[in-house]
């Protein structure tokens, strides 16, 4: 992960992502939802939010939760 100072940690990344396929899902038909989609998105969100974390840190967490 990031080692900024005063990094925000993120405590339920499987609910963090469940949350971001549910929101793509109402965007988009369900089978055009993919991984990259849910990666790309929940960076964005978390990003916007004050966080700290970077697109591969994302990625990473996606990937070792899945």
């Amino acid at each position: 992960m990031s080692t900024l100072e005063g990094l925000k940690e993120i405590e339920n990344w499987e609910e963090l992502f469940d949350m971001t396929n549910e929101y793509l899902t109402f965007l988009v038909e369900q089978h055009r939802v993919t991984h990259d989609m849910i990666i790309k998105t929940t960076y964005d969100i978390i990003r916007n939010a004050g966080y700290s974390y970077t697109y591969d840190d994302i990625e990473r967490e996606y990937y070792n939760g899945f």
